[in-house]
């Protein structure tokens, strides 16, 4: 028997399990250099990101501004306009401007010459008084105009003041009751702030006699009208003896601001930053209930409160699956209560209730466009990295609309006022309607692969009364249907994962229930050979991406009230 060459002693033996275990540690060895490796790639890679989001956001600013001019170009031309009218009517009157190198949208630039000239003839006509006139009320003979812009977040405020003895309430009050605008015990109990606000109605004037600068009731409907379509607004303050002075609110059409995102039920909404005072997660003994009403003790003074829910027009929330992976949801410990959004309305506070603030973001800010009907509390959308669309939010034009809607008799503008009105109007509904005369509300169902096309059309139909529900494919759709009897019409997509529309159709037509509720097909499948064929499987109509929201909402009433009167 052959012994070995060595013993134990003198030379260690390895088994298996040893081998594995140093393979193991040199294998480590060689992760932890490339974890080490990978670290320090982490690191310039993240240096190198914010090196190019610095020339992104630089880039992106430069190509903003290049859309834009100074005010300037338009201003510049007034000076002389109001000598011209000065030496006509023997009226001095001198005319200040600040903020001529403020830039305003090329686009918009030259539609603001008009109403601001109206608004200087105004001033000139109705505000300045004769030389005598200001000598007996101790002010320098020449009057004074003043003309200055600023920006203020997303928004270019103008302004247009003068110095002369201000708008005559009595005057505009009895105009008003002779106009018939409001009814003699309205006008008793209008605040001065509503009053001023009648002479933006067409045909108002408070001029004693019809000259060639006043009383032909045309100049601040026609401004209201131009600056509205300008998507602004316009706004007035008078004190007596003192003088007058116009606010004009622009927004910018494409413009970079901070919004504040947040969740209004499984809706995501955004609001300007610029526009909220604070926002208050309240205490317990913060909140306070009189009646019906809500109020937020808010530094000191009472603040009407509002569901942010009640004030939008959904009558029922987009499903939504999973949330947006664009986001960073900022973490809300689990005892608070739901935020409070305080905003200010005619220099009154109040408070917006939402669900969660997710995070605030630096976002671009872009209009709907002429295809989608947006809602006028909109300024507009932005788009998140992953493609989501979320609406941004004009709080104050939101709480305008509600407070119009409230009470169609007196329109109250404030705000305890409408807090009267609305706690009036849900109690007269909850009396005279019951289950039985309230009419169902049509259900449908929307088959789509595609997030942002889902959500858009859910808004629309809910804004046009219906209930939605949504599919991503012909499965998820044949699911919901099985589970809800309610859904009267279908909107389906053709090209879609696990089951596209023309399989769908095929399993619609199999199933006695389901082919009696009409569907339509909307599809960027323009051609007439897929046409032909969803027809042939039983689709009652078919629509092509992308589409006109009015049109394309007409259309499917006119399917569902004839599928009505054929069952």
């Amino acid at each position: 028997m052959n012994k070995p060459l060595f013993d134990s002693l003198e030379m260690d033996s390895y088994s298996n399990v040893h081998s594995l275990i140093q393979g193991l540690q040199e294998e480590m060895m060689l992760l932890k250099e490339a974890v080490g490796d990978i670290t320090l790639f982490a690191q310039q890679s993240d240096q190198t990101l914010e090196q190019q989001r610095q020339m992104l956001s630089q880039l992106r600013d430069e190509l903003m501004w290049a859309r834009m001019l100074p005010l300037g170009q338009v201003l510049n031309r007034f000076p002389r306009a109001l000598r011209d009218l000065s030496t006509q009517h023997h009226k001095p009157a001198k005319l200040k401007l600040s903020g001529t190198g403020v830039l305003v949208d090329r686009a918009v630039l030259e539609k603001l010459y008009d109403p601001l000239l109206h608004l200087l003839r105004n001033a000139f006509d109705h505000g300045i008084e004769s030389p005598q006139i200001r000598r007996k009320r101790g002010k320098s003979e020449q009057g004074q105009i003043e003309i200055r812009a600023c920006h203020k977040g997303n928004q270019t405020i103008i302004q247009v003041k003068d110095d002369g003895e201000g708008l005559n309430i009595e005057r505009i009050r009895n105009q008003v009751l002779l106009k018939g605008l409001l009814s003699a015990k309205q006008i008793a109990k209008a605040p001065p702030s509503r009053l001023l606000k009648m002479i933006f109605e067409p045909g108002f004037s408070t001029a004693a006699k019809v000259s060639e600068l006043s009383g032909r009731g045309v100049g601040l409907d026609v401004v209201r009208s131009q600056i509205r379509a300008l998507k602004g607004k316009i706004s007035v303050t008078s004190s007596p003896g003192k003088g007058t002075t116009f606010t004009l609110r622009l927004p910018l059409t494409l413009t970079i601001a901070k919004l504040l995102i947040a969740t209004v039920g499984p809706i995501v909404i955004a609001l300007p930053s610029d526009s909220i005072e604070e926002i208050v997660v309240p205490k317990g003994d913060q909140m306070q209930k009189s009646g019906t009403k809500r109020f937020l003790l808010w530094r000191g003074q009472m603040v009407p409160t509002y569901t942010m829910s009640d004030l939008l027009e959904y009558n029922c929330p987009v499903r939504e699956s999973t949330p947006s992976k664009a986001l960073v949801y900022v973490p809300t410990p689990e005892d608070w209560a739901l935020p409070m959004v305080v905003m200010r309305r005619d220099q009154q506070a109040f408070a917006l209730e939402i669900d969660r603030v997710i995070t605030e973001q630096e976002l671009v800010i872009k209009s709907f466009g002429k295809a989608l009907a947006a809602p006028s509390y909109t300024y507009g959308c932005t788009i998140l990295g992953d493609g989501s669309l979320i609406p941004v939010i004009d709080g104050n034009a939101l709480l305008e609309q509600f407070l119009a809607q409230s009470h169609e008799e007196t329109k109250p503008r404030s705000l305890s006022d409408i807090l009267k009105a609305t706690t009036k109007k849900k109690s007269s509904v909850n009396r005279t309607q019951t289950p039985a005369q309230t009419a169902p509300v049509p259900t449908i169902l929307i088959v789509d692969d595609s997030t942002g096309l889902r959500r858009t059309l859910a808004m629309s139909l809910q804004k046009a009364g219906y209930r939605v529900l949504q599919a991503r494919d012909g499965h998820e759709a044949l699911e919901q249907l099985r589970q809800s009897s309610k859904v009267q019409m279908i909107i389906c997509d053709i090209e879609m994962p696990n089951m596209n529309g023309f399989e769908f159709l095929g399993q619609r037509r199999q199933d006695p229930q389901l082919s009696k509720i009409p569907i339509a097909m909307l599809t960027s499948r323009s051609s007439e050979k897929h046409q032909r064929l969803a027809m042939h499987l039983g689709a009652n109509d078919y629509f092509t991406k992308p589409y006109i929201e009015q049109d394309f909402i007409g259309k499917i009433k006119n399917i569902i009230e004839q599928s009505k009167s054929e069952f």
